[in-house]
């Protein structure tokens, strides 16, 4: 037995390098990364746990499963932050609220797989209930067979916001009672389309918050696997690669973007990318994660209220250029998605408007 745990233990080691070494990079290796990323932190755990059952190898044992959780960190979803997180120096500034949430094809009634009901008038009065100054919707769309049309009627956003501007660009829309300077699509030069969901990607909307402009980017990256389609044909791995390129694009394109702006600006939406996939490791590494200012240790947002467990992290709120986090939450959407909300309080420091990028 004590053998076989070590073989299992260098073969772990071995497939958590390869890992970091491929994702996000080679897009075959997008299968394995769509497994759940606690995995990650609980087969290290689970082969520490049998050295106490082994009698022979025990070191080499634990320490190549503790090799494989550092090498993992990245992956596991875990916020190492609140290890460390300490409150932030209380600083002059404006205050501003965001929500963030993917609203599930608009609140569409459908069946399907992995689906629930919804009902379109409750999840606008739970958006309503809220009470942000800023909202950053995902999914405004219906789907129509293997379309997702955007939605181009806005009366009810109209009916239920009415002292909000509502800047929608394809399945993305901003809702904003901040007063809004400008906005524009942020889009990669990549000549593919999809059609679900269908371009852009990414929604730039600048809002004034007292007299600073806080640069919203709103975002909703295409899944990397249609889980409807026959994994033993051709077309599925086609159609990966097909999106692994598109995706690597986009996050690029909005990567320079953000790297270029020297506004503060938040960055959240369904990136349908979870810590295990590294697509979005270059937004990440110029920008500050908003849940590290919190106490959650797992920050998963999907799947709720249906056949999967919540163990991934799709959904990001990335923050830059001097803000503060004062308050991070993750909401019961309360059968309105199968993402949870985010809502996120904000103090944009006294700072002028042309100092230097963070």
């Amino acid at each position: 037995m004590s053998k076989t745990v070590l073989a299992l233990a260098v073969l772990w080691l071995v497939f958590a390098i390869t890992h970091e070494i491929l994702t996000g990079r080679f897009w075959l290796w997008v299968v394995p990364g769509v497994s759940p990323p606690i995995l990650f932190a609980a087969v290290p755990l689970v082969l520490a746990i049998l050295t106490v059952f082994i009698r022979s190898y025990r070191g080499a044992v634990f320490l190549t499963a503790l090799a494989a959780f550092v090498v993992s960190m990245p992956s596991t979803g875990l916020n190492f932050s609140v290890l460390t997180h300490r409150a932030q120096a209380v600083q002059p500034g404006l205050a501003v609220s965001v929500v963030q949430m993917n609203t599930d094809y608009w609140g569409q009634l459908r069946d399907g797989t992995l689906t629930d009901p919804r009902d379109r008038d409750a999840m606008l009065a739970y958006l309503r209930s809220l009470d942000a100054d800023v909202y950053l919707l995902q999914e405004h769309m219906q789907r129509v067979g293997d379309t997702a049309p955007p939605v181009t009627d806005l009366s009810d956003v109209a009916e239920v916001f009415p002292e909000y501007q509502a800047i929608a660009a394809g399945t993305l829309l901003t809702l904003s009672r901040l007063p809004v300077s400008e906005h524009a699509v942020v889009r990669s030069d990549n000549p593919s389309i999809l059609q679900l969901p269908p371009p852009p990607y990414a929604l730039k909307v600048d809002v004034r918050v007292g007299g600073r402009v806080l640069s919203t980017y709103n975002i909703h990256m295409p899944i990397q696997i249609i889980i409807e389609k026959n994994w033993l044909s051709w077309d599925f791995y086609n159609e990966i690669r097909r999106r692994h390129s598109i995706r690597k694009d986009e996050f690029a394109a909005l990567t320079a973007e953000v790297s270029r702006n020297q506004s503060p600006l938040v960055v959240a939406g369904d990136f349908n990318t979870s810590p295990a996939m590294g697509d979005n490791r270059g937004l990440l590494a110029v920008s500050q994660d908003a849940a590290a200012f919190s106490s959650i240790v797992y920050p998963a947002t999907w799947r709720v209220g249906g056949q999967l467990p919540k163990l991934w992290r799709n959904d990001w709120f990335l923050i830059r250029n001097d803000i503060r986090v004062d308050r991070f939450e993750q909401l019961d959407p309360q059968g309105n998605s199968d993402h949870l909300a985010q809502f996120v309080g904000l103090t944009l420091t006294d700072q002028p408007e042309d100092a230097p990028a963070r």
